[in-house]
């Protein structure tokens, strides 16, 4: 989530970054809200300092034996006050939450706006391949030899799945296993997490409120199914 200061200060830029990514969030009216907060903040300050100046002066008054006179009456109403402008506090710190955190990131200027297809190669090495054959998709290997069973997944949970079988099984663990000891060489901890995650988490991961409707999500315990390694 962006600093409320860089939304306020680059306001400009803050927007064209929400055009560009076509999200919705309403910057004017977070702007008004951050106003408002401000106005608001400043006033909760002055009261409170003109309570804690009467609290001492009543105070003072009582040990020299006199009467505070309105002073006690006149503090009831400051700290409904207070109140009242902590109420409103909080109504517009949750709508301006609510607001920043559909804002994406901005991009570096350097990045493309549009699609994959924009993508600019930076860097290549190494030669590709020449090939005397037309090569073969993996996902059509894999069911030629066996590796992979779409239909058998597609039965189990729908479609976008694959089930591996037999060989296809055995490098999929063995990739795991690959991964997992070259990177515990390099002084990483191996971790297995709880696959699923609390709402938080996944707020704080990014996942949220803007993936929401594309998790999976176990709704009398409200976690979600974690989508990546990220979020835990």
């Amino acid at each position: 989530m962006l600093d409320i200061k860089f939304v306020r200060d680059k306001s400009d830029l803050v927007k064209q970054a929400i055009t560009n990514k076509n999200e919705k969030a309403d910057v004017d009216r977070l702007l008004v809200l951050d106003e408002q907060k401000r106005e608001l903040l400043a006033k909760i300050e002055k009261l409170k300092h003109q309570r804690n100046v009467a609290s001492k002066e009543i105070g003072q008054l009582k040990k020299d034996g006199k009467d505070a006179g309105s002073l006690p009456a006149e503090m009831k109403k400051v700290a409904l006050d207070i109140k009242a402008f902590e109420e409103d506090f909080s109504k517009i710190d949750t709508e301006m939450q609510d607001i920043m955190s559909w804002i994406p990131n901005i991009p570096h200027q350097s990045v493309p706006i549009g699609d994959e297809t924009e993508n600019l190669e930076v860097k290549s090495w190494g030669e590709k391949r020449e090939f005397d054959f037309k090569p073969q998709p993996h996902w059509e290997l894999g069911d030629r030899l066996g590796l992979l069973d779409f239909e058998g997944a597609s039965r189990i949970s729908g479609s976008n799945f694959a089930l591996f079988r037999n060989v296809g099984a055995l490098l999929e663990r063995s990739l795991i296993n690959f991964m997992l000891d070259l990177h515990i060489g390099q002084d990483y901890q191996e971790i297995s997490p709880p696959f699923m995650a609390r709402r938080d988490a996944m707020f704080g991961a990014g996942q949220l409120p803007k993936l929401e409707d594309d998790m999976y999500l176990v709704e009398q315990d409200d976690l979600f199914l974690i989508p990546t390694a990220e979020v835990p």
